[in-house]
């Protein structure tokens, strides 16, 4: 096996598995649902080497199970167990940035043309 490309995050695009048919190139996600673990695609391999230095196997390194966007599900919540508002923990996870409320000028998505 061999992670031949990650985003910028580091998270798997795309994982080449040799098998007694070919090489199989698994995209993104494909890598998490064939493998059954890991539960994410942030993930790192070790090759498990036998006696002969030869690949016997290999170990999983996992980087987490989140979305990969910086707020801890576990920690929000327990921050907001302790009082904090949802705008003192967005700040927490966010520095810097501002919370504004919706309007006609947000843009959800811009057509690449």
């Amino acid at each position: 096996m061999e992670v031949t490309a990650r985003s910028a995050s580091g998270r798997i695009l795309t994982l080449a598995v040799q098998t007694d048919k070919g090489t199989v190139e698994l995209q993104k996600t494909e890598a998490r649902s064939a493998l059954g673990p890991p539960r994410s695609t942030l993930f790192y391999l070790e090759p498990v080497l036998d006696s002969d230095r030869a690949i016997d196997g290999y170990r999983f390194i996992g980087g987490g199970f989140g979305h990969g966007v910086g707020l801890s599900q576990y920690g929000s919540y327990n921050l907001a167990k302790l009082g904090w508002t949802s705008a003192q923990i967005l700040s927490f996870y966010y520095p810097g940035t501002t919370l504004e409320l919706l309007n006609d000028s947000t843009v959800y998505y811009r057509n690449p043309q």
